[in-house]
């Protein structure tokens, strides 16, 4: 626009200059002699040849201020289209960001579910070689006419005793003269009479000691923590299955109806007068871990505690009349679908020796030994720690809860509760190390 008023303000000045000069020139035009009306024509043309070159000049002036205000919009222009551009890329960079640090934390929790998820294929592949003996042989399908049976009871014994041997246990056996068999003792190579503790270590139905030793491979332990280790047999029903009969039912004909409480006993006597020993603790799985309560409320002599895992008892707790206070440890998992954490009163089961019955939760199990101790299980309780116990399951999945106040003295009833935690969890070294401790810490 500076431009525009600056040409017109020119031409308007170069007119005025042309007609002043016309005025001064036509008088002499008419009056004057030929030579002097040269003069003057010659000076005006000379003026307007100026004057042309002037306005050549201004013209050139305005093109040069047309092209500077051009290039003064373009720019302009640029300007803020650069500057809309700006703000579309920070705006965009900023969802960027806000989008890789989406991913970042995304990429975090898959790398971790990756880290948990390998964890768990090395714990499955490291028990995988326990497990599957044990599957084999509980599958019915695998008992039929051609299909596998289970090991004669001299096989399982010498098998269980190779295993212990292996790991540098010294093996003793005892004989039992009432059912005629063998039961592998292991013993740690240093022992103190009536100080080195006898665990019992009972399997559960269909398994036998070998198959429960690669389990729950105690065997193992036996010099390092210093303990004496039973490996005992259940009596077997029609179809070969061992199992435990955790009732009072007994002695009334067929194996099914044998008196465990007694056979055990018998057993643990025999195995404490070998070297000895002290205190006795009975830890059993599924089947095993009912015997392991039954032989609580039994009052079995020197017994100082007992752990039950994924094993429970009845509703009808009359074989539980009068029991001695003793330190329990009762582990269950959430996820258990064979013997259901929270009990079942809906359907009854048949106990092993062939009589149906109900079977109660672990709340209602450590509730009932708190009551055997003198003192309630609370309701509301909080767990005194979290253990990461089950390969199976990633994280610290059981909580541990406790129960020592206001109950007899030196006794604590203890649950491990397994969220979700199967039947037959994936336990390693790290359970064996928190077993061993519970139960040796009861001493």
């Amino acid at each position: 626009m500076m431009a525009v008023r600056y040409s017109r303000h020119c031409a308007a000045a170069v007119a005025v200059a042309l007609l002043a000069a016309l005025a001064v020139a036509l008088p002499a035009c008419t009056g004057d002699d030929g030579s002097a009306s040269n003069a003057r024509v010659a000076e005006l043309e000379q003026t307007v040849a100026a004057l042309a070159g002037e306005n050549a000049t201004l013209r050139d002036e305005i093109a040069a201020l047309r092209q500077e205000q051009a290039d003064f919009v373009e720019a302009q222009e640029a300007a803020e289209a650069a500057k809309a551009h700006e703000e579309e890329v920070a705006d965009f960079e900023e969802g960027q960001e806000e989008q890789l640090a989406a991913l970042e934390k995304g990429l975090a929790r898959l790398l971790e579910r990756l880290d948990n998820v390998e964890a768990r294929l090395q714990g499955l592949e490291g028990i995988a070689a326990k497990v599957t003996p044990l599957l084999a042989l509980l599958d019915p399908s695998a008992k039929g006419e051609g299909g596998s049976k289970p090991p004669a009871a001299d096989d399982v014994v010498e098998r269980t005793a190779r295993l212990a041997e292996a790991f540098g246990g010294e093996v003793y056996h005892v004989d039992h003269a009432g059912r005629g068999d063998r039961t592998v003792l292991v013993m740690p190579l240093d022992v103190v009479p009536g100080e080195t503790p006898l665990i019992v270590s009972l399997h559960g139905f269909g398994g036998d000691s070998y198959l429960h030793s690669t389990y729950l491979p105690l065997h193992e332990r036996v010099n390092t923590d210093g303990f004496g280790l039973l490996l005992p047999n259940g009596a077997q029903g029609p179809d070969g299955s061992r199992f435990w009969n955790p009732t009072d039912v007994c002695c009334e004909g067929g194996k099914s109806g044998l008196d465990d409480v007694a056979y055990l006993t018998e057993l643990i006597a025999d195995a404490r007068a070998v070297k000895g020993f002290g205190p006795v603790y009975v830890i059993g799985y599924s089947n095993g871990g009912f015997m392991a309560h039954h032989m609580a409320c039994k009052g079995l002599p020197g017994l100082r505690a007992v752990a039950s895992m994924a094993g429970t008892s009845y509703v009808d707790e009359a074989s539980c009349d009068g029991a001695a206070p003793v330190s329990v440890l009762h582990i269950h998992g959430t996820a258990d679908d064979v013997l259901r954490f929270d009990g079942d009163v809906s359907a009854r089961i048949l106990t092993a020796a062939g009589v149906p019955a109900f079977y109660v939760g672990a709340r209602e199990i450590v509730a009932r030994w708190s009551r055997h101790a003198g003192c309630e299980w609370p309701e509301n309780t909080e767990p005194y720690a979290t253990l990461d116990l089950d390969q199976y399951v990633p994280g610290a999945e059981t909580r541990a809860f406790r129960q020592d106040s206001g109950c007899a003295e030196g006794v604590t009833v203890e649950l491990w509760e397994g969220e979700g935690t199967g039947h037959l969890p994936g336990y390693g070294a790290g359970f064996v190390d928190a077993l061993l401790e519970w139960l040796l810490a009861r001493g």
